[in-house]
């Protein structure tokens, strides 16, 4: 994982060159009006002002919005006040999990429109958003996450929850080789202080939203 003590939105603009072929869309996953777990209620309202605010940025560079809804749809008031309606929106069929059983599929529209990276935001940062970015696995079979289709993932601390800052280093806790699923399969259902997803060197870590 890359860690940049910088601002998100100057990675934004980085990667989305859609003359060069390169597009940057954003993904809500499972986002909720209420506070999540572990998560205070002004972490929350900080954490959805920041939501806000990249929504923002990214609908005036003209990237798309992708919201991933939990089983059933849920709309939640601060993200569709901003986006009115998203360019692509999905359901997944598991629980935490984004495999290629969303209704419609997710991969697929990813590869029509040519989006080759994500700025990802949402509620669950240990559960949902860690299992969408590096899969997950069950008795029977491994779960593939985004990070596994060669997409380039985009994000900050303060777009997922619980918003955490002192779970966020500058340096990744573990080295960067370490990204295959023996590694971290073990930790995968017990440590959740950090997110196993910083394990992934296609994962850019920014430590500010907004320009200075």
């Amino acid at each position: 994982m890359s860690v940049i003590n910088g601002s998100l939105f100057d990675g934004i603009v980085q990667f989305h060159d859609p003359e060069s072929q390169a597009k940057t869309a954003v993904i809500v996953i499972d986002e909720k009006d209420c506070p999540c777990i572990s998560e205070t209620f002004s972490n929350c309202v900080a954490r959805q002002k920041s939501q806000q605010c990249v929504l923002r940025f990214c609908k005036g560079l003209g990237c798309q919005i992708i919201v991933v809804h939990e089983c059933i749809e849920r709309r939640a008031k601060h993200i569709y006040n901003i986006i009115g309606e998203p360019d692509f929106s999905c359901t997944k069929e598991d629980d935490g999990v984004l495999s290629s059983s969303t209704k419609p599929p997710l991969m697929k529209h990813l590869v029509l429109n040519n989006i080759t990276s994500l700025v990802i935001m949402g509620s669950y940062s240990s559960f949902c958003v860690r299992e969408t970015l590096i899969g997950g696995y069950d008795e029977e079979r491994v779960y593939p996450g985004l990070l596994d289709k060669q997409i380039t993932v985009l994000s900050s601390p303060s777009l997922i929850g619980p918003y955490l800052p002192e779970a966020y280093a500058l340096k990744p806790k573990f080295s960067s080789p370490a990204t295959s699923y023996e590694f971290f399969k073990p930790l995968f259902k017990g440590k959740l202080t950090w997110p196993v997803f910083t394990l992934h060197p296609g994962m850019r870590f920014y430590t500010k939203v907004t320009r200075v």
